[in-house]
């Protein structure tokens, strides 16, 4: 496309061109009359917004365009009327508004206005140009968000971490000598297992933030689930699984519990035993063959189906959101499995 050459066009040409570009516009662009408070000329743009015919030269009162103003910033505007009115030519005035453009929502626009035509009698025709500023804010709180994340991960190793990190090591270092006595090894023992429970927790805290603070309400558990008759445990890892099952029968002793080390075998088995839905599945998603997203598409296509729990070291924000396309998926958490988690999901 040939560049347009505004020198060689004529005057009415270039009358035309500009009017192109002020219709086709998608900043607003208007002109309020202080005298009248309405609006007068303006673009389409502007129009759809009021929700006026395209080319609808119907004069808007200020009244209305308020009515469409968030109401937290209406002082906003009652400020700007004693701006212009002290306003200069040359000088520009600038706020930022919320403006309602549908059902609930609202759009964030940089509203500049500047003299447009002063009368002999001192009233002006100001001209406005307003700007949609949303993806700009939502870049802005989503880089604050990330600050605030990275200023409370820094809190969480550097004083939460360290120091029950700090006071682990101290009780290693005293809990063998000689000069210890029963009593006091004991007291040491209950202190190292509250260290241990704060990291614990201070790790699922860091793997939330470094999920971005999602918000997990797609999974909530605790509550709203019948009574499991069996507990299916679905990973490769011996010891996890020993650790995993001891800690399930630490909030029910008489929990039946089956292991599957690789997703097959837990496949085939509820293919065969699982008549009514109501065992609880923690499933883990990396295996050395078959993963449990595998588990997963092929346990999709069961008519009968028991409630998925993924169990993973992953962090991965990826993995939580692919997690949440499984309807029978309703929690996923990060290892280790905790006796607080347990007993919500089990007794809640």
């Amino acid at each position: 496309m040939n560049a347009i050459n505004l020198e060689k066009n004529s005057l009415e040409e270039k009358a035309l061109l500009l009017e192109s570009v002020f219709k086709h516009l998608m900043d607003l662009v208007f002109v309020y009359d202080l005298a009248s408070g309405t609006i007068q000329m303006r673009n389409p743009a502007m129009n759809k917004l009021v929700g006026l015919p395209e080319n609808s030269t119907e004069d808007i009162g200020i009244e209305q365009v308020k009515g469409m103003i968030h109401a937290d910033d209406l002082s906003l505007i009652d400020d700007m009327e004693t701006k212009v009115n002290q306003l200069q030519e040359h000088e520009v005035a600038s706020m930022e508004l919320r403006v309602k453009t549908g059902s609930d929502t609202y759009t964030y626009y940089l509203v500049r206005i500047s003299i447009f035509k002063q009368v002999e009698n001192g009233a002006k025709q100001l001209l406005a140009m307003a700007q949609d500023m949303s993806e700009k804010r939502k870049y802005e709180l989503h880089k604050q968000r990330n600050i605030n994340t990275l200023r409370e991960l820094s809190f969480i190793t550097s004083h939460e971490l360290r120091h029950e990190y700090a006071k682990i090591q101290s009780i290693i270092q005293l809990v063998d000598n000689k000069f210890i006595d029963e009593n006091e090894r004991q007291v040491l023992l209950a202190e190292a297992k509250q260290s241990i429970q704060i990291i614990n927790s201070s790790i699922f805290k860091i793997n939330h933030k470094l999920s971005f603070n999602q918000n997990d309400s797609f999974f909530e558990s605790t509550g709203v689930l019948a009574k499991f008759k069996k507990v299916l445990l679905v990973d490769d890892d011996a010891l996890t699984n020993m650790l995993n099952k001891k800690i399930i029968q630490m909030v029910i002793k008489d929990m039946p519990i089956e292991i599957f080390t690789n997703p097959d075998d837990a496949i085939n088995y509820l293919r065969t035993s699982d008549h009514e839905g109501d065992y609880l599945i923690f499933l883990d998603i990396n295996f050395p063959e078959k993963n449990g997203w595998d588990f997963l598409n092929l346990y999709t296509k069961f008519d009968t189906k028991s409630k998925v729990i993924m169990l993973s070291s992953s962090i991965d924000n990826d993995d939580r959101n692919r997690a949440r396309s499984y309807d029978m998926v309703i929690d996923y958490i990060t290892k280790p499995l905790s006796v607080d988690f347990v007993e919500g999901i089990l007794k809640g």
